[in-house]
């Protein structure tokens, strides 16, 4: 059972346990991931890993009017740089590209598609 720190999270939860499209979706543990920001100092850990049949995604929710914050856009950046380390060492072995998408609070609703909210989303 996974706690939640949003009720924007648990939206998202909902849509991606009930979209056919996503494979495998997890709340990742605390380190798991080594995204660092603010010249290093810093360790960004992202909401959710999401994995469609194309792609793996890291998945940030926002209040929409914390999106274009310094802060949240630092990390996003950062975020986004490791998605494209990331996406080379998997092509070099044959598997899916990541990407990383900054989903802003007012665009999840239960009756959302994993696809329809993430697309318009992503970070390159």
């Amino acid at each position: 059972d996974y706690k939640f720190d949003s009720k924007t999270e648990q939206l998202l939860s909902m849509v991606l346990e009930s979209d056919k499209e996503v494979l495998k979706w997890l709340r990742p543990a605390p380190n798991q991931f080594r995204i660092y920001w603010h010249h290093n100092s810093k360790i960004y850990e992202p909401d959710f890993v999401v994995e469609t049949a194309e792609s793996i995604y890291l998945v940030e929710t926002k209040r929409a009017d914390e999106v274009h914050s310094p802060e949240v856009q630092a990390k996003a950046q950062a975020a986004v740089k490791y998605c494209n380390y990331a996406t080379e060492y998997t092509a070099a072995n044959d598997s899916k590209p990541w990407k990383y998408a900054l989903i802003p609070h007012d665009q999840v609703s239960k009756t959302s598609s994993f696809r329809g909210v993430v697309l318009p989303n992503i970070m390159l």
